[in-house]
């Protein structure tokens, strides 16, 4: 990732999937057999502009290039910087897929195209080194499966961080994922998630 000093940033994410061993083979011919394999490309990028006063707006775009398909996903985002280490952040985002067939409707008919409107809200806080945030996500698409047997998605992720000394950052996040997990009954319960990871900065 980049940000440059005229507002403007892009990052590159590249995803694997594990599976059953962390650097294993995989074998097309055994089910049994599954090793490291590509999951997606991620390319962000936008441009932020300062309005003054600590606020701040940004257009942008996130493309994901998958095995399958391509997913497009402007964005709009706003920031508004407090001096007393509270920021606040709100982004609208439009997502779809180049995939006439991406999404199961929910009365059966069959699968429609992903056109699902995304909203996040960030609160970050910062004392000296150690930073916070709280970021509730919201997706719709009227009638089509968000993946929890709804057409709506709730996720939930509460994230802590530290500076080190020269640019390092470690950070956990602590996510719920809305009815995403199937149980061996077909049924949607809640699933959650722990991330653990670290920035350099350059």
């Amino acid at each position: 990732m980049h940000q440059a000093d005229n507002g403007f940033y892009f990052s590159v994410e590249a995803a694997q999937n594990h599976n059953d061993t962390f650097f294993g083979d995989t074998d097309r011919y055994s089910s049994d057999d599954k090793g490291v394999t590509e999951a997606a490309q991620e390319i962000e990028t936008r441009w932020r502009f300062d309005l003054g006063d600590g606020y701040s707006v940004a257009p942008g775009m996130v493309t994901v290039f998958t095995s399958s398909n391509t997913h497009y996903r402007p964005f709009i985002q706003g920031w508004k910087s407090f001096d007393n280490g509270l920021n606040l952040s709100a982004r609208y985002r439009y997502n779809t897929v180049n995939d006439a067939h991406s999404d199961r409707e929910l009365d059966g008919s069959g699968y429609t195209r992903r056109e699902s409107h995304q909203f996040d809200i960030w609160f970050a806080y910062n004392i000296g080194n150690f930073g916070m945030s709280y970021n509730p996500r919201f997706r719709y698409q009227d009638g089509v499966d968000q993946g929890t047997g709804d057409d709506t998605y709730w996720e939930h992720t509460l994230a802590f961080n530290y500076k080190l000394d020269d640019g390092w950052t470690p950070y956990v996040e602590l996510v719920s994922l809305d009815k995403t997990y199937i149980n061996d009954d077909g049924h949607h319960e809640n699933d959650y998630a722990v991330r653990l990871g670290i920035v350099k900065q350059l």
